[in-house]
């Protein structure tokens, strides 16, 4: 998109991510930020964002995880059954999301999803909807399943710095920095009580990653990032 269309991307540090995360919590479901819970991602998004959320394969080839609309309009989708791509009309707010990709990754992954639209909703729309203005395609931004390596930023266009945002706030909307410490605490606890922990058997940090991620119904691995960052795991 246009040069001048980089104004409207918002700055935000990665010190800040957890800040971010806090600030959309605080508007549409405070009680995640104070009490220890899978945080309900998917009612936060349809009720407290009044967003549409759509699961359709976005690809052939499972590149994309998923797509928010923020303008009426048309987008492309894989007919699976067909083996095409065809276009569909979407309204603004509607969150595309793919079942196929999803059910390779589990339900973490449709749950980081889901909360990763809902940054792109809160913090990327104006940006878009100046694009629409400007006669651009203004109605999607797609999102890669896998995402671009920060070493490269340099090269990154005003597309990839908003992925790059949205991946770093989502997790943390899900696993709050208010309630992360008392679960870990809670969870090391248990892991004390757990026989083939105490036995040897099992390292107690991978008892207690399973534990975590399970109980914010998050994925292993993005369990392990959160816990490592906030230095729980060395």
């Amino acid at each position: 998109m246009s040069n001048n269309l980089s104004i409207y991307v918002p700055h935000i540090s990665k010190t800040n991510f957890n800040a971010e995360a806090s600030a959309i919590l605080r508007e549409t479901f405070p009680d995640a930020l104070v009490k220890p819970m899978a945080v309900p991602i998917e009612k936060i998004a349809t009720e407290k964002l009044g967003l549409k959320i759509l699961e359709v394969r976005l690809t052939e080839d499972l590149s994309i995880l998923g797509q928010m609309c923020f303008t009426r309009g048309r987008v492309e989708i894989y007919d699976k059954k067909e083996d095409e791509y065809r276009e569909i009309i979407v309204d603004a707010g509607t969150m595309i999301i793919d079942p196929d990709v999803i059910a390779q990754r589990g339900i973490g992954a449709k749950r980081n999803t889901i909360a990763h639209e809902c940054v792109h909703w809160k913090k990327h729309r104006l940006y878009h909807l100046r694009a629409a203005q400007e006669g651009l395609n203004g109605v999607a931004h797609r999102c890669p399943s896998v995402p671009k390596s920060e070493l490269f930023q340099a090269e990154w266009n005003d597309e990839d710095w908003m992925e790059w945002q949205a991946n770093g706030i989502a997790p943390r909307i899900l696993m709050p920095i208010e309630t992360v410490p008392s679960v870990y605490e809670m969870m090391r606890k248990k892991s004390l009580q757990n026989p083939f922990v105490a036995k040897g058997l099992r390292p107690q940090s991978e008892w207690i990653i399973e534990q975590f991620a399970g109980f914010y119904r998050v994925s292993r691995e993005s369990a392990t990032i959160r816990l490592q960052e906030l230095g729980y795991l060395s």
